[in-house]
């Protein structure tokens, strides 16, 4: 018996409530088919910007894959195969053509672009290439720097400057 305000009330007395528990597995099943219904990674829409990926025209390289062109954009290669230093060059960061470029070649999304570069400063690792304000700027300035890279729109390319590759529908391609 516990006292309560003057009345007594005895454990067990009254009608039972029964508490109903969810079977294990039945929550697993549920979570399993809620996996099946809503897709794990959504897949962007097809981009129409359409990139060329230029160099100086005394860089060494005539193609470059996709592989090389994101060892190049996260530093990882610094000198091209005559020795000259790699100077790459990006577009502002929530540009369309800058999304388009990490997506396609970096496989990140601006978020995770932005994380890797603050990460490899906070361990005190070289930071992103530059970011130039404008894609008619980087085509004036790569043919003026010694082992310039970057990517512009296709129709900003001229005859000074050398396309190693293509950004089109998704994909890294041959000039």
């Amino acid at each position: 018996m516990i006292p309560s305000r003057g009345r007594r009330l005895e454990l067990g007395a009254g009608p039972r409530i029964r508490v109903w528990r969810r079977p294990r597995w039945l929550c697993a099943v549920a979570f399993g088919l809620a996996l099946t219904v809503v897709p794990a990674k959504r897949l962007p829409a097809e981009s129409s910007v359409r990139l060329a990926v230029i160099v100086n025209p005394a860089v060494p390289a005539t193609t470059l894959s996709a592989a090389e062109l994101a060892s190049i954009f996260t530093r990882a290669t610094r000198t091209w195969s005559n020795g000259t230093t790699v100077r790459a060059l990006n577009l502002p960061q929530n540009s369309p053509e800058r999304v388009e470029f990490d997506r396609v070649v970096l496989d990140m999304s601006p978020d995770r672009s932005a994380q890797y570069w603050i990460d490899r400063q906070i361990r005190g690792e070289e930071g992103a290439p530059k970011a130039i304000a404008q894609a008619d700027i980087v085509v004036r300035l790569v043919p003026t720097m010694s082992g310039a890279i970057a990517y512009v729109p296709e129709d900003k390319v001229d005859a000074k400057v050398r396309v190693v590759a293509r950004i089109r529908g998704g994909k890294v391609v041959a000039p």
